[in-house]
């Protein structure tokens, strides 16, 4: 290629994941030792390999009769950390949701508690010989309505 474009390999900032490798149309880079490697007589100069590398490892290099001349620099992507603030926030977040949490289990606990407690004293105690109490409300039958009637 005597006048054009070639890409270059910034090897320490290379992490061998192999997304270039991927999108690269003409196949001109290949992983070498975990690193990428862009074979210049390959090489189109398309620049789809710069837009993939998550790292910013691949730059255009432009190549003017023979001599090779650096192509701006692109600003490396900025890497995500949170701040001490949100840490904390998000570890207060997880207390009050436990103490939340604990509170709502107990008085779940109290209101299934009650309820037993009323339904065990409309029933009344089970009667020695087993059958049901008088006061209670299953069975009875006929019997039942014909005494309401006046039978």
């Amino acid at each position: 290629m005597m006048d054009g474009q070639i890409m270059w390999v910034d090897i320490a900032r290379c992490t061998g994941c192999g997304a270039c490798v991927e999108v690269c149309p003409v196949e001109a880079i290949a992983l070498a030792d975990a690193k990428a490697r862009v074979d210049e007589e390959a090489c189109t100069g398309c620049g789809a390999c710069v837009d993939a590398c998550p790292e910013g490892a691949i730059h255009p290099v432009i190549m003017i009769q023979g001599e090779l001349v650096p192509a701006p620099e692109r600003p490396a992507p900025p890497v995500y950390r949170p701040s001490p603030l949100v840490e904390t926030a998000g570890a207060a977040v997880v207390v009050a949701g436990t103490g939340l949490l604990t509170k709502a289990a107990g008085a779940l606990a109290r209101a299934v508690g009650r309820w037993l407690m009323r339904r065990s004293a409309a029933t009344g105690p089970p009667a020695e010989d087993g059958a049901s109490p008088a006061g209670d409300r299953g069975g009875g039958g006929d019997r039942r309505r014909r005494r309401r009637r006046g039978q």
